[in-house]
């Protein structure tokens, strides 16, 4: 995070201790100090602080100032309700960011894959081999209840935090959409609308978060792993079967397709209207018989479907994982509003994640 200092904190020797804990996230690099304005920087120059410092601590501190590419933390002498006391600051800052997933276990492989591939600076890899950056098992959907849990046992029992508890939180949550479809309208892709369950809590509590676009992250395989179990699988293999089938389905089919539970063995005529209409036909216009349907209907024959299939994702590329969403809509920033640069969802979500770091 970018570390904004008043003056007046610079001007009162009494917070020197506080600067030298301060100082040790700086040195670190978990953090970076920032002084925004010309007071701020006289202040600096001019205080007892700096004047303790070595020379190389000094030039360190230096190169950061102009930065400001990550989330600021403004630190004031009594702090308000958008600043932070010297106190509360260092509590604040010395939390690692947590990145919450439904399923650690089985979502870790595939968030950890994006960062690999996506983030050319290294700086969360990085981060994950300091401990500054952790994930965080949301258990399934109920990580509403994790988070309560986190606020009132770590939170609330910090003595230096007197505001309300959502303004010290540092999370950001990545969420399946658990959409079942799509519909189309003059060529256009709509997908299905989200509950406002879905981000209810997110919202009141201020927490930062991404809605995955796709089903779930099954749905973002790249078809290279369908392929290849068309090669390895035996020749009466069920996954093969079922593999030729969906690798006939059109981009959007794969996007919304319970991979795991295929239409959870119902028949066509059962299912909602709208999932019905988007698998009708495969992408060559031939209908989906019935036959067909069964074989969908039951998913994709996996042993340990959740806890294995994701591993798949330790051995695909980067532009197989763009094939999977290039058609998608591009993302501007949520967490800082001034970025209007619009991104691929796997490119939004590193932007999001190192801007909140």
């Amino acid at each position: 995070m970018i570390v904004t200092i008043k003056e007046e904190i610079f001007n009162n020797p009494k917070n020197n201790s506080d600067l030298n804990d301060l100082m040790h996230f700086f040195r670190k690099g978990k953090h970076r100090m920032h002084l925004k304005k010309v007071g701020d920087f006289i202040a600096f120059e001019n205080s007892e602080w700096k004047k303790t410092l070595l020379r190389s601590d000094i030039d360190f501190l230096k190169e950061s100032i102009g930065k400001l590419d990550k989330k600021e933390v403004v630190i004031s002498q009594t702090g308000n309700e958008d600043e932070f006391n010297p106190k509360e600051a260092f509590s604040y800052l010395e939390q690692n960011l947590r990145i919450i997933l439904e399923q650690e276990e089985y979502e870790k492989p595939f968030i950890l894959k994006i960062i690999k591939e996506f983030d050319s600076s290294n700086e969360l890899i990085n981060a994950l081999q300091n401990n500054w950056l952790e994930f965080y098992n949301g258990a399934g959907s109920n990580s509403e209840s994790i988070l309560r849990t986190r606020i009132t046992r770590d939170i609330s029992t910090n003595q230096h935090f007197k505001e309300p508890l959502n303004k010290y939180l540092r999370f950001y949550e990545i969420k399946d959409s658990d959409r079942e479809y799509c519909t189309f309208n003059n060529g256009e892709v709509i997908p299905q609308e989200l509950p406002e369950k879905k981000t209810k809590f997110l919202k009141k509590e201020n927490i930062p978060y991404h809605i995955l676009y796709k089903r779930e992250k099954e749905n973002y395989m790249p078809d290279s792993v369908f392929n290849g179990f068309l090669q390895t699988a035996k020749k009466n293999d069920d996954r093969k079967e079922f593999s030729k089938l969906y690798l006939n389905f059109t981009p959007q089919q794969k996007d919304f397709f319970d991979l795991e539970k295929g239409f959870q063995k119902k028949e066509k005529t059962t299912l909602k209207i709208e999932i019905q209409n988007l698998y009708n036909n495969f992408k060559d216009g031939k209908n989906i018989s019935n036959k067909e349907h069964k074989v969908l209907a039951i998913g994709l024959p996996f042993s340990n479907f959740k806890s294995t299939f994701s591993n798949h994702f330790n051995h695909v590329s980067r532009e197989d994982l763009e094939k999977r969403i290039l058609y998608q809509p591009k993302l501007k920033s949520e967490v800082n509003l001034k970025d209007k640069t619009e991104r691929i969802e796997f490119e939004h979500i590193i932007h999001e994640i190192k801007y909140l770091l």
